[in-house]
């Protein structure tokens, strides 16, 4: 696979969608580059998601360097955090379980966030979910 990307939303998306097998070969086909890039792990009844998604983020931003410790950069991964649940969550039964991986990606002028993963009630009931936010930072 060669699929060269100058476009962060476009990584975000695919390395979150990536298992954590393919992941290093969909980093090398992308050929990132300069573009910094985070991976973590967000799992957990819904409320327990919402109330700790963007703390989550931008712990994991800051640890992995993708982000400096500025207004601007963490404001960023605030709105594109809250931007991505906000593509996750709707239509969620109340304390459905969350299972996501989130990839935080910036190339110095965008910031994006990707979440990928699967919701249930009821085991029966689990599906995918998805949500996608970016921000200038």
């Amino acid at each position: 696979m060669r699929a060269h990307s100058n476009r962060i939303g476009k990584v975000a998306m695919m390395i979150a969608m990536s298992s954590d097998e393919d992941e290093k070969a969909v980093r090398k086909a992308l050929s990132i580059g300069s573009i910094k890039v985070a991976v973590t792990y967000v799992s957990g009844a819904l409320s327990h998601v919402q109330k700790n998604f963007v703390k989550t983020l931008v712990g994991s931003a800051l640890h992995g360097n993708v982000i400096e410790n500025k207004t601007a950069h963490v404001h960023a991964v605030i709105h594109a955090g809250i931007e991505a649940m906000q593509g996750i969550t709707p239509l969620v039964a109340s304390e459905s379980q969350l299972k996501l991986k989130v990839a935080i990606v910036q190339d110095g002028t965008w910031l994006g966030i990707a979440a990928y993963g699967e919701s249930a009630f009821h085991p029966s009931t689990n599906h995918e979910r998805f949500g996608f936010g970016i921000m200038h930072i």
